[in-house]
C-alpha cells in the first residue's frame, strides 16, 4: 500500500553526549481527525503531518535519508511504497527503501540516485 510522504527530516544534537547520533523520520500525511470528547473537541477536514495521538512517526534509515536528500531524488507530497527492516543499532523497525509509485517520478528517482553515486 502506497502512502504520501510529505517530507524527510534528519535531526541530531551536536552538543550532546552523542553528537554523531542522527534520527531520521518520514513526515506522512494522516487524515485530520475530528475529536469529540469531554475535555477536547476538534472539527476538521483534510490531512495533516501531525502524528496522531498514540502513534509514532515512521523511522527511516539515517544514511539512506541523507542519500535521498543530497541526491535530490526525493520529491515531497508524492506516493511511495515502503520497505522496512530491523536496525540492530537503534532497535527500531525503519524504512530502508522508498519506491515511487508514479512512473515519471520513478525515472527521476533512479537517475538522481545513479548520478549521486558517481
Amino acid at each position: 500500500m502506497a502512502i504520501v510522504i510529505a517530507g524527510i527530516g534528519i535531526t541530531s544534537f551536536p552538543e550532546s553526549k552523542n553528537p554523531d547520533v542522527e534520527n531520521a523520520k518520514l513526515e506522512v500525511l494522516y487524515p485530520f481527525e475530528q475529536v469529540d470528547s469531554p475535555k477536547f473537541k476538534r472539527k476538521s477536514s483534510g490531512r495533516t503531518t501531525a502524528t496522531p495521538f498514540g502513534k509514532e512517526a515512521i523511522a527511516i534509515n539515517a544514511e539512506y535519508a541523507h542519500k535521498l536528500i543530497d541526491s535530490q531524488a526525493f520529491v515531497g507530497d508524492k506516493e511511495y511504497d515502503l520497505k522496512f527492516s530491523f536496525n540492530d543499532d537503534t532497535f527500531e523497525n525503519e524504512v530502508t527503501e522508498i519506491i515511487p509509485v508514479n512512473a515519471q517520478l520513478k525515472e527521476h528517482f533512479n537517475i538522481s540516485l545513479k548520478n549521486h553515486n558517481k
